[in-house]
C-alpha cells in the first residue's frame, strides 16, 4: 500500500469515527450532547497544547487549568438557558480578559524573583495566550449558537468546514501540481496544492448550498443564492486560514502531529483547527459588520 493510500485510509477511518459520534448527538438531538462534545474537544486540545508546549518557557500550569475549565464554564450557559447572546458573549470575553491578566501577573513575578529576561517573558506570555485563544477559546462560540439557534445550522458549520479541508485533500491527491507547480503555501503547509483548494471550493459550496437547503430549509432566490455565496466563500477562506495556523503553530513548535488520538488526522487540535475560526466568525463578526449575511444565521 502506497504512503497516500495508507494516509487516506487511514483519515478515512477516523473521520467515520467521529461521523458517527456526531451522528450519536443528532440521535439523542439535545442542545446538552452537543454541548459535552464541544467542552470534551476543547479539554482534549488543551493537553496537546500542554504537551507540544514542553520546554517552550510558556505558564503550562495556567493553560492546562484555563483551557480544561474554561469549556465547562461555557456549558453551564446552555444548562442554566440565561438570557441568550449577550450574556454568553459577554462571558466569553470577560474570562479571557481574567485569563490575560492572571498570565501577565505570571510573567512579572517571573521577571522580578526568577530571573527571566523581557524576551523570554513575551515569548511565554505569547505561547500562554495563544495556547488559550487558539483554537479552544474560538471554538467554544459554538456554545452560542446553541444558546440563540437552531442546532442545524451548527451542525451545518461544522459539515462544511470539514468538507473543505477533507475535499482540499482529495483534490490535492488527484489533480496536485498537475497545473500549478508552485505549492500553495510553500513553507508553512507545503504539500497543499492550488489544484486542492480551487477544485475544495467549487465542491464545497456547492455541497454546502445544497447541504442548506436540506437541513435548513432555506427558501430558493437570487438574494439567498447571492447571500450564501457570499458567507460561503468567507467561511471557506476562513477555513484554509484555520487549517493554514495550525501548521503554523505546529511548525513553529517543532512538532509534526498535535496528537495521535485521530490515525491520518493527528489530534483534537488538527480537528478543530478550521471550525475554530468559522465558529467565531460566523457568532461573532458576521452579525455586526455584515448584516446582508446574518440574515442566513
Amino acid at each position: 500500500m502506497s504512503p497516500k493510500l495508507q494516509t487516506f485510509c487511514q483519515r478515512l477511518f477516523s473521520t467515520i469515527i467521529l461521523l458517527s459520534l456526531l451522528s450519536g448527538a443528532v440521535w439523542w438531538n439535545e442542545p446538552i450532547g452537543y454541548a459535552v462534545l464541544i467542552a470534551l474537544f476543547c479539554n482534549l486540545t488543551t493537553w496537546e497544547w500542554f504537551r507540544m508546549l514542553k520546554g517552550s518557557g510558556a505558564n503550562r500550569g495556567l493553560v492546562l487549568i484555563g483551557g480544561m475549565v474554561y469549556p465547562w464554564i461555557m456549558l453551564s450557559t446552555v444548562l442554566m438557558r440565561r438570557s441568550g447572546a449577550t450574556w454568553c458573549l459577554t462571558l466569553a470575553v470577560g474570562l479571557l480578559v481574567v485569563y490575560a491578566f492572571i498570565a501577565f501577573l505570571g510573567e512579572l513575578f517571573r521577571m522580578d524573583y526568577r530571573g527571566r529576561s523581557g524576551a523570554e517573558a513575551l515569548k511565554s506570555m505569547g505561547l500562554t495566550l495563544l495556547s488559550f485563544i487558539y483554537p479552544g477559546w474560538l471554538f467554544c462560540f459554538a456554545f452560542k449558537a446553541l444558546l440563540i439557534h437552531d442546532i442545524s445550522i451548527l451542525l451545518w458549520l461544522i459539515l462544511f468546514t470539514k468538507m473543505s479541508d477533507i475535499w482540499a485533500y482529495c483534490c490535492g491527491v488527484l489533480l496536485g501540481r498537475r497545473f500549478i507547480k508552485r505549492p500553495f503555501s510553500p513553507v508553512v503547509s507545503p504539500k497543499k496544492s492550488w489544484e486542492g483548494i480551487i477544485g475544495s471550493y467549487i465542491i464545497t459550496l456547492t455541497a454546502g448550498y445544497f447541504l442548506a437547503k436540506y437541513m435548513l430549509e432555506l427558501p430558493s432566490s437570487h438574494a439567498f443564492l447571492f447571500s450564501f455565496w457570499v458567507f460561503g466563500t468567507l467561511l471557506f477562506i476562513l477555513s484554509v486560514a484555520g487549517d493554514l495556523a495550525g501548521s503554523l503553530i505546529k511548525r513553529g513548535v517543532a512538532v509534526k502531529d498535535s496528537g495521535s488520538l485521530l490515525p491520518g488526522i493527528g489530534g483534537i487540535f488538527d480537528l478543530i483547527d478550521s471550525p475554530a475560526f468559522t465558529m467565531a466568525f460566523s457568532w461573532a463578526v458576521c452579525p455586526l459588520v455584515c448584516p446582508l449575511i446574518s440574515v442566513f444565521l
